[in-house]
């Protein structure tokens, strides 16, 4: 038989394969000597999730190895080639970045969370007075403050902060910012309350406070502003439930991040020395104050013991409140992003239309959207509501509301902005100090301060009277663990307000009421000691200063002021 190679047909499958790859070699250009160089080009892949610095880290390191170990010279190059790519894929990651940090967002969220606007809801007309920034701020520069006669819009109000600073509260104050803050994301939970659940129940014959659901920012946006293509988020009301006002401290990491929003530096505010004074009572009674308090110091602390005066509101388009004042006080609102619809009335004008419309419209309980949509031409056509004012508020528009005014407001797109209260006026200060102590509204809270036996010393509690026997009777009945919370707010109260004495003089605050004089303090803190004494807790007193403070300064504990009090 004849002898020689087999026919390729009769080979095994991999000797075949073999046989092909040998065959492409020798005819390969690559094997001759004119072709002695072979160039390949690998591929390293970075996906959207991983980190490119660690990745560039790691190349680096891989070529330091190869120089130290004395590698192939072709190794070594296209190690540092991979090394100058991910170099330039750094480089134009800190260009995009930098042109994010530079550019102003237009809308308050990103596309993906957006509601739909709803310009047909504004005001036809904006009938509230206007005044330009500049001629606000020469008014202010001679002495006079907030508390105007009536609500005054600053039409872009812009011109009343620090070249710059109006950009870079657009920038950070956006909820894309806000949400990729990991501080935030990790500390900040906002009271979320869905559109089903009561705020209260009743059990037995009591009302007990239900407590809200606690989010951070970014499931907020998901829950009130997010939608699909398919099932967009629709404004009114799926979302009229969804504002939220926050104190701004709590998104903030230090106070300094707020010090853009101080544009009235010629108005002296009580509120940050009064929050001052509270803060650092909490801060030096410390441990014994829990102890006074027991289980309930956090709650009591959180809800009483802190003051706030500057807030945020955000919320997607159809969000806002009901009607409702604030708490007597001026305030100014400055939106940053969106678009707003106000209405506001004063005190009697309210009352009067209430008279007639409140049990059968429930308007003071009707939410924002609703109020605008159905409730406001029948309180007008049925009801005789005339006397108010309206305003269609843009971004950089400034909405001052005097005291004793009501308002409404509507996000007409996802909204976000910054107000302040203010407390300047001797008259206002005398107006909600009294508020411990006013029987004619049915306020008695000063009666915690006194033993039964005295309470003929109360202003207007004459011996014997009739509401001399209800009290007596009302205060012998007072539990320990509602008298001296009740005792513990009106010194923090009270206090406040005196200790703005130095730092105020024109104010005449130990005058100013005689529901909080220094007399109204020592025994307020005289009855606190006999209280705790019947119920034998131990308890100094010592940062409770024995005399009525007349500043902050006497709180005996070093802390950090507001920025806004220097």
């Amino acid at each position: 038989a004849a002898v020689g190679p087999k026919p390729m047909a009769t080979l095994p499958v991999r000797q075949r394969i073999l046989a092909l790859l040998s065959l492409l070699v020798l005819l390969s250009p690559w094997s001759t000597a004119q072709a002695q160089t072979l160039k390949l080009s690998p591929t390293l892949t970075i996906e959207k999730t991983d980190d490119k610095v660690k990745t560039h880290e790691h190349v680096l390191r891989l070529l330091e190895y190869a120089k130290e170990n004395k590698l192939e010279s072709n190794v070594v190059r296209f190690i540092e080639n991979t090394v100058q790519q991910l170099q330039k894929v750094l480089d134009a990651s800190k260009v995009v970045e930098q042109q994010k940090s530079t550019e102003i967002p237009k809308e308050f969220t990103p596309a993906k969370y957006r509601v739909k606007a709803m310009p047909k809801l504004q005001a036809k007309k904006s009938t509230v007075k206007k005044i330009e920034a500049t001629e606000l701020r020469n008014r202010l520069q001679k002495g006079e403050d907030l508390n105007f006669d009536h609500p005054l819009l600053v039409t872009n109000a812009t011109g009343l902060f620090e070249p710059g600073h109006w950009d870079n509260v657009r920038r950070h104050w956006s909820a894309a910012r806000i949400m990729a803050d990991e501080d935030l994301e990790r500390d900040f939970r906002i009271e979320y309350w869905p559109p089903d659940k009561a705020r209260a129940r009743l059990v037995g014959n009591m009302l007990v406070s239900e407590e809200p659901e606690l989010v951070s920012f970014s499931r907020y946006l998901v829950i009130c502003f997010h939608g699909t293509p398919a099932k967009p988020k629709l404004p009114g009301q799926n979302t009229e439930h969804c504002e939220q006002v926050v104190q701004a401290q709590n998104m903030v990491k230090n106070a300094s991040e707020l010090r853009e929003l101080a544009i009235f530096p010629e108005i002296k505010n009580a509120l940050p020395l009064q929050a001052e004074f509270r803060r650092k009572i909490l801060e030096a009674g410390g441990p014994e104050l829990n102890t006074i308090l027991g289980k309930g110091a956090e709650k009591w602390k959180k809800r009483t013991g802190a003051m706030a005066y500057q807030y945020f509101v955000f919320g997607p388009s159809g969000a806002g409140d009901k009607l409702h004042a604030e708490n007597g006080l001026p305030f100014f609102d400055v939106l940053i992003h969106g678009s707003k619809r106000w209405l506001l009335l004063k005190e009697d004008e309210m009352e009067r239309v209430a008279q007639k419309a409140r049990e059968a419209l429930e308007f003071d309980k009707t939410s924002a959207y609703m109020f605008f949509e159905e409730k406001l031409p029948e309180l007008r056509e049925e009801f005789g509501l005339s006397k108010f004012v309206e305003v269609n508020q843009k971004p950089g528009d400034l909405v001052i509301v005097p005291s004793g005014w009501y308002r409404v407001s509507l996000s007409l797109a996802d909204s976000i902005s910054y107000y302040e209260t203010i407390l300047s006026q001797r008259s206002i200060l005398s107006a909600i100090t009294s508020n411990i102590w006013k029987p004619q509204f049915r306020q008695y809270q000063l009666a915690y301060c006194y033993d039964p036996k005295d309470l003929h010393k109360l202003q207007g509690v004459e011996k014997g009277s009739q509401l001399h026997s209800w009290l007596t009777e009302a205060i012998g009945k007072v539990k320990f663990d509602e008298a001296v919370p009740g005792i513990l707010s009106i010194l923090l109260q009270c206090g406040s307000v005196l200790a703005l004495d130095e730092e105020m003089p024109h104010l005449d605050v130990k005058k100013v009421s005689a529901a909080c004089s220094p007399e109204v303090w020592k025994q307020c803190r005289k009855r606190l000691e006999v209280k705790l004494s019947e119920k034998g807790v131990a308890a100094s007193l010592d940062w409770l200063p024995a005399k009525a403070p007349s500043s902050v300064k006497d709180i005996g504990i070093a802390a950090t002021q507001d920025p806004q009090i220097a």
